[in-house]
């Protein structure tokens, strides 16, 4: 009998290589004659399988035997939610053999705000609806796996100089969010009011893109003027499971 270091399930003829299902344990060759010299001198050789000790490493539990078979070593499901419903996936690398779960969830922030001043030099309040500023920003979806889901911060102040019988309106991207008019007999100075809209957007994985904001004014009468105008553009971005 020679018993050897690796297992092989399979059959050994002479002048031929050793074919088979190599498996974990060691391999003892025996023959019907008894002797590996009588088995080589018959037509072939028969293999036998024994078992050796199962090792495991970090992630499994159990020996390998019908009382305790390999598994994965896991906790219990904590959540109120069905596993089956809510659970995600344990996946194999293929380059590295490593197990991999679901890619991790990425957000970002971007921002830009400014005041200008022109309190030196007022700009008169035009009658119909006109962009009077501009702010950008690039906003990128970390994500490389999945959608992003972003909220868009509008803010927009302006001071406006209002002699008697008198009004201005400040808006959004078109939208006019508020006027302010004096009708008494006195000129008010810097009356503001700080106006903003927050609204919904999406990007795809991994997308860059430059969003603008327009500062308007308009329905200008009675020599209204601007004298500051506050401006804030931010966007926040989740990657994650939406619909």
């Amino acid at each position: 009998m020679i018993e050897l270091a690796f297992v092989a399930v399979g059959a050994w003829w002479p002048g031929h290589k050793l074919s088979g299902l190599l498996v974990l344990g060691r391999a003892r060759f025996s023959s019907s004659e008894g002797s590996m010299a009588n088995c080589c001198g018959s037509k072939r050789c028969r293999c036998t399988v024994v078992a050796g000790p199962t090792v495991t490493a970090c992630g499994l539990s159990g020996d390998g035997t019908a009382a305790s078979p390999l598994a994965a070593n896991v906790a219990e499901w904590p959540f109120a939610c069905a596993i089956g419903d809510s659970g995600s996936g344990v996946y194999c690398d293929p380059a590295s053999g490593e197990l991999r779960a679901d890619p991790r969830y990425w957000s970002d922030f971007e921002g830009e705000q400014a005041t200008t001043s022109y309190v030196a030099a007022p700009i008169p309040v035009p009658a119909v609806q006109t962009v009077i500023e501009t702010v950008s920003i690039d906003i990128t979806n970390p994500d490389p796996c999945r959608r992003g889901l972003g909220l868009l911060f509008r803010e927009v102040d302006l001071d406006f100089q209002l002699p008697p019988n008198s009004g201005a309106m400040a808006g959004i991207d078109g939208d006019d969010t508020v006027y302010l008019g004096n009708t008494g007999n006195r000129q008010i100075f810097a009356t503001h009011a700080q106006t903003n809209k927050i609204t919904s957007f999406t990007l795809a994985p991994g997308e860059t893109r430059t969003i603008t904001m327009n500062v308007e004014a308009g329905r200008g009468s009675g020599g209204a003027t601007i004298t500051r105008v506050q401006k804030s553009l931010r966007a926040y971005v989740w990657s994650n499971h939406f619909n």
